[in-house]
């Protein structure tokens, strides 16, 4: 099975506007926040654009739909009240990923602030229990790889192997980052670098629990512990990162989701991505042809 090359896209003005959005910049894939990232009030969904998305994907053609839980959710807090909020973030994006058929919810699982997981693995544990107890069945759960920049959980590939264990959900999963892993020390722009990586990946977590990729370049050099994401090939990752990845049997069948600035230009000097610019860099990597630059 191919991969699958797509990138996170806006869903404002409804739901349902996201499939469009994706079709735009070429996306096979996409990945939406179904409430703004900043905030703990959750959008309503009407049944009506529930049943608009699903009906526009189906026509479309698109390909696996995965949802980013919002940037406030921090599920190793000390403070009560901020792991309710948390917690119900968590349990709404799986509830709209059950309706409209997204393949799971990738989750910044929180910050220990330095202190280690062992210090806060029991309030995570429960809170991720909580999330899977409460949340309808369909999509996966997925612990994201993280730069380690603030002392966030899964910064070590044996953090998200701790926690996998210890819940022992089939429903549990994980989401690699290709920059934040890079900047967290994993050394995945070589062949031996990944082989190393990947064999600590699947001693830890194990590879079958690799669901989905976030794909991006770096502006942040090996082990620098920073999350600033680049465009592909314009980074410390580089082009042959890529090939690399892509190339290797371990990635067959996922979605590489772009998390990417996107190219500069008059309308948006700070770029605008994931664009169609960036797309076309990832399939023409995939394809084994020029990369467009």
């Amino acid at each position: 099975m191919a991969i699958q090359v797509g990138g996170h896209v806006s869903s404002s003005g409804g739901i349902f506007t996201a499939i469009d959005r994706a079709l735009a910049i070429e996306a096979e894939a996409c990945q939406i926040f179904v409430s703004a990232p900043q905030t703990w009030r959750p959008t309503k969904h009407t049944d009506a654009a529930i049943a608009q998305f699903k009906a526009r994907r189906a026509e479309s053609g698109l390909g696996q739909v995965w949802i980013h839980n919002i940037y406030l959710a921090n599920l190793a807090s000390e403070d009560s009240l901020m792991i309710e909020k948390s917690v119900a973030s968590v349990v709404n994006a799986m509830t709209v990923g059950a309706a409209i058929g997204a393949e799971g919810i990738v989750l910044h699982t929180g910050s220990h602030k330095g202190l280690g997981l062992a210090a806060v693995l029991d309030r995570v544990v429960d809170s991720l229990q909580r999330i899977l107890d409460a949340a309808p069945a369909g999509p996966l759960l997925a612990l994201e790889t993280m730069a380690g920049q603030g002392g966030t959980i899964g910064t070590k590939f044996s953090d998200l192997g701790t926690l996998l264990r210890t819940v022992n959900s089939p429903r549990l999963a994980t989401c690699l980052d290709t920059c934040h892993s890079f900047a967290a020390g994993y050394d995945i722009r070589t062949k031996d670098g990944l082989k190393a990586a990947l064999a600590e990946y699947d001693g830890e977590i194990g590879l079958d629990r690799l669901a989905v990729v976030h794909a991006n370049d770096s502006k942040t050099p090996l082990g620098g512990f920073r999350d600033r994401h680049e465009n592909i090939g314009d980074g410390f990752l580089g082009i042959e990162a890529f090939e690399l990845l892509m190339g290797h049997p371990a990635f067959e069948g996922k979605a590489f989701l772009l998390e990417v600035p996107g190219l500069a230009t008059e309308k948006s000097p700070k770029g605008d991505g994931p664009d169609l610019e960036n797309v076309r860099r990832l399939k023409a990597i995939r394809d084994g042809v020029p990369v467009p630059r």
